[in-house]
């Protein structure tokens, strides 16, 4: 089932750098928000329809509690799973560009980079037996924020030409400042004024998920107010009826004769070794996951970013992980007879993370080289 996040004020998604009043004046914000944001925003509001937080840190449940087993306890997680968060525009649903995807600057068309064999006199430590180029577009790169919608993002993953990319007011930033201020005398705190960059989506922006199907009981879900973000800011929520995703799903991709395909990361994705899946081994590049024997060939995945929180059960900082970039996209090549459908069910529209995989981390569509 598919959820849609309409906010109804300002709100606030912090980065990974520390904020503490009176060391630091600005805060920064980032958009769109992480997927942990939408997976903690629902479990919170699940748990707070039938339990207090003191019940939550107590572990005071009924017995059998379908909810429960659904958003888990303070200590171990339930059978929650994610997909997204996901930009709505009216409706069309847009992903972000891929980072093997160039336009240029006052031309929406986008071409693709090149995969070639990485040359012998090249003297670098890059690894990889391939490397991604750009050999056809000349003139400025557009390196700003641009989007694929559906039809386009199947036009990418299946090889075609003519890709459009899109580019929208998705937001404006409003700033806010304020001060401490004492709170049994109400006079202000010298030294902790401060000033935070909010957002005000477009009126015809949604943000939308897809809570997976692996919960056998419907979550008891009507369109209702939930709390999203910093500041615990209020937004509506409400459930979607279209598979908003079929199109994707469905896709028929065909394999060349490399044997080499590659997917694309439409969340973050956090792996223990940086930018290499757990199961990809350091030196020889290759790996097995789900039973498929494959090699990274070539990768394009950005700067990386960071991403913490805070755990409110705990009261402390999550950890915080270094995770590659939505839009990065991987090459690997079959090692041994996977057929096509046994590649797609393990790789198409899955989330493939080391880490929070379950909070919507590293959903990735497979493509056709």
């Amino acid at each position: 089932m598919y959820f849609s996040i309409k906010p109804i004020d300002t709100l606030f998604f912090r980065n990974s750098r520390p904020f503490t009043m009176g060391s630091e004046t600005f805060g920064d914000c980032i958009f769109p928000p992480y997927p942990s944001t939408f997976y903690g925003a629902l479990r919170s509001y699940l748990l707070l329809k039938n339990y207090t937080i003191n019940d939550f840190l107590n572990g005071k449940f009924k017995d059998n509690d379908e909810i429960i087993k659904i958003i888990g306890t303070k200590n171990q997680k339930g059978k929650l799973k994610i997909k997204g968060p996901f930009i709505k525009k009216q409706d069309q649903i847009y992903f972000p560009k891929p980072l093997d995807l160039l336009g240029v600057e006052n031309d929406y068309s986008a071409s693709y980079l090149s995969l070639l064999d990485k040359p012998q006199i090249l003297i670098s430590d890059y690894p990889l037996e391939k490397i991604l180029i750009n050999n056809q577009i000349e003139g400025k790169i557009k390196d700003d924020e641009y989007f694929l919608d559906i039809e386009n993002l199947k036009k990418y993953l299946t090889k075609q030409k003519e890709i459009k990319i899109s580019k929208f007011n998705i937001y404006k930033k409003e700033l806010k400042t304020g001060i401490k201020r004492n709170p049994n005398t109400k006079n202000t705190e010298e030294g902790h004024l401060y000033r935070i960059p909010l957002i005000r989506l477009s009126k015809e922006i949604e943000i939308i998920f897809k809570v997976d199907n692996n919960i056998e009981s419907p979550i008891p879900l009507d369109n209702d107010v939930i709390k999203f973000g910093g500041e615990n800011k209020v937004s509506i929520i409400y459930p979607l009826t279209d598979d908003l995703l079929k199109e994707l799903e469905d896709i028929d991709f065909s394999i060349n004769e490399n044997k080499i395909f590659k997917i694309y990361f439409a969340t973050p994705s956090i792996f223990k070794k940086g930018y290499l899946p757990e199961w990809i081994d350091e030196n020889t590049l290759e790996g097995e996951y789900k039973h498929i024997k494959l090699k990274l060939v070539a990768c394009s995945t950005g700067k990386f970013i960071r991403i913490g929180g805070w755990d409110i059960a705990n009261n402390k900082p999550k950890p915080l992980y270094k995770a590659i970039p939505s839009g990065s996209i991987y090459y690997f090549k079959i090692l041994d007879n996977s057929d096509f459908n046994k590649i797609k069910q393990v790789f198409h529209l899955k989330n493939i993370s080391d880490i929070n995989s379950e909070e919507g981390f590293g959903l990735t569509l497979m493509g056709t080289n």
